[in-house]
């Protein structure tokens, strides 16, 4: 994602793009770029989120919500303190 990294520092230091940054915030994660010239790396970067994307869905399909009047508080009170909706 050439367009994120205003400049490349040594090692893995980046200096990101300010809208870049302002997306990392608001979606609340840490970028993590690969090295310079190691295409190696991107196979792992890509088995690591296929790994995560398929837990999610298992952890997911475990979840079992069937609204009712009674329901609803519980619901309501669990997704306030996780942050959700």
């Amino acid at each position: 994602m050439k367009t994120a990294v205003d400049k490349v520092n040594k090692g893995k230091g980046r200096t990101v793009n300010a809208r870049f940054a302002v997306m990392c915030a608001h979606y609340l994660f840490d970028p993590d770029f690969c090295n310079v010239a190691a295409g190696w790396e991107k196979g792992i970067v890509e088995k690591n989120v296929q790994d995560s994307r398929r837990r999610i869905w298992l952890d997911a399909q475990d979840c079992h919500f069937h609204p009712s009047r009674n329901s609803m508080p519980g619901w309501a009170s669990a997704a306030a303190r996780f942050g959700t909706s």
